[in-house]
């Protein structure tokens, strides 16, 4: 299989999502890789940028990129907005849910943690699925699956949990406040005076009280990738429960084991 740049950069720096892409028609995966690589450019913004304000603009990069794209005015040369921009022709794919995505990036810019639990389940489904909708629509499944936002939250929920070691190297909290303060620890305490012992309890309490966020079951008509998206986001929450939630352990840096064999055998 030959990759296209944008399918390099997903295979490189979102493995799950490229994964998943194998998954979908041979046909439409250059316009799936040229969403997700458009998803990573953004998502990446607060790690590339020195000053918020520098961030703003990169952000308004790319929405004036986008805004091109859909008023026929010229494609910018830039490796992820062609392709990108083919793949927005190609199948039709609406506006909003672009500029959804970029808005939702300006929240890491904060460097605020979320208040509530429920402020970071709206925080995970912001980012999270409009990029699934999109992604739907090539594929040419139903982009109004009822199950979508529950499973996008999910996914995206468990890629924040998995992210924390990483976020507090950058001093960057996305567990919720009221969670923290449950357990007396701060942002502060653990940026400032390396407090983890109760990070484990942390994680617990937020994986168990999201499903309060979620529909349940997901019913045999749910579409196909989503479907494969859930379960690798349960694979990788097994993960965390088997090592107790320390989210230090050298175990959560490895793949659960026959991660591609069991997502193809859906086991």
């Amino acid at each position: 299989m030959t990759l296209t740049y944008c399918g390099n950069i997903v295979r490189q720096q979102d493995s799950d999502r490229f994964l998943l892409s194998l998954f979908a028609p041979r046909a439409v995966r250059p316009a799936l890789w040229a969403l997700f690589a458009f998803n990573y450019e953004i998502a990446k913004t607060r790690d590339v940028v020195s000053e918020t304000t520098i961030g703003l603009i990169r952000l308004q990069w790319w929405r004036e990129a986008i805004a091109e794209i859909y008023e026929d005015k010229s494609v910018r040369r830039h490796e992820v907005v062609q392709p990108l921009a083919e793949a927005i022709k190609t199948h039709d794919l609406p506006r909003d849910l672009f500029d959804k995505l970029i808005y939702a990036r300006e929240f890491d810019l904060e460097d605020v943690a979320p208040a509530t639990l429920e402020g970071l389940m709206n925080y995970c489904e912001y980012t999270s699925a409009p990029l699934f909708e999109l992604a739907l629509k090539i594929i040419g499944e139903d982009n109004n699956d009822t199950h979508l936002v529950d499973i996008s939250k999910y996914y995206a929920l468990v890629g924040v949990i998995r992210a924390v070691p990483y976020m507090l190297q950058q001093r960057q909290m996305m567990l919720p406040q009221d969670i923290l303060t449950k357990h007396n620890l701060s942002p502060q305490k653990i940026f400032d005076f390396n407090e983890k012992e109760m990070l484990p309890k942390v994680i617990k309490d937020v994986l168990e009280e999201q499903k309060q966020f979620r529909n349940g079951k997901y019913a045999k008509k749910c579409s196909k990738f989503l479907k494969k998206t859930e379960f690798v986001a349960r694979l990788y929450e097994a993960q965390i429960k088997a090592v107790d939630y320390n989210l230090f352990d050298s175990k959560i840096l490895r793949p659960p084991p026959f991660f591609a064999l069991r997502l193809w055998l859906g086991m």
